[in-house]
C-alpha cells in the first residue's frame, strides 16, 4: 500500500484566532457528497471498525485529538489528528478505526458518496477476501 499521509491544510494565524481550510483537487482528493459529525464519545472508545467498497472519506478532527488506524490488509499504520488545519485521506478498500482520546475530541467526516449500508465492509475476514478478490 502506498502509506497514508495526514494532509496539511492552509493554515491562517492572527490575533483574531486561526481559519483553516481545504478545497476540492487541492487537500480534498474529491467533491464530498455527505459529511458527518462524531462526537460526545468517551475517552478510549473506538469506533469505525469497518472499510468502504468505494467510499473515499477525509478525516478531520476539529477537536480534540483521535487516532486513526488504517490497515491496507498488508500494512497497519497510525495517525494522530490533533488540530484542524491536519486531514487524512482514507481511500476506498482500507479498513479505518478510530480512537478517541479525550470526551472533547470532534471528529468531522466528508464523503464521496452519499450513505449507502450496503458499500460498507464490516467484517474483516470479509474485508481481507475483497482485498484478495481486488489483486
Amino acid at each position: 500500500m502506498t502509506s497514508l499521509m495526514p494532509v496539511a491544510m492552509p493554515l491562517f494565524e492572527d490575533d483574531r484566532g486561526k481559519l483553516s481550510f481545504g478545497e476540492v483537487d487541492s487537500q480534498l482528493p474529491f467533491t464530498p457528497q455527505r459529511y458527518f459529525m462524531v462526537y460526545d464519545v468517551d475517552a478510549g472508545v473506538v469506533r469505525g471498525g469497518h472499510a468502504h467498497r468505494s467510499c473515499s472519506q477525509f478525516l478531520i478532527a476539529v477537536s480534540g485529538q483521535v487516532i486513526v488506524i488504517t490497515n491496507d490488509g498488508l500494512e497497519r499504520q497510525e495517525h494522530v489528528l490533533d488540530r484542524p488545519s491536519i486531514g487524512l485521506h482514507i481511500p476506498p478498500g482500507v479498513w479505518g478505526e478510530q480512537k478517541y482520546v479525550g470526551r472533547d475530541a470532534r471528529l468531522l467526516v466528508l464523503a464521496s458518496e452519499p450513505y449507502d449500508r450496503a458499500e460498507y465492509i464490516s467484517d474483516y475476514d470479509e474485508f481481507l477476501r475483497f482485498k484478495a478478490s481486488d489483486q
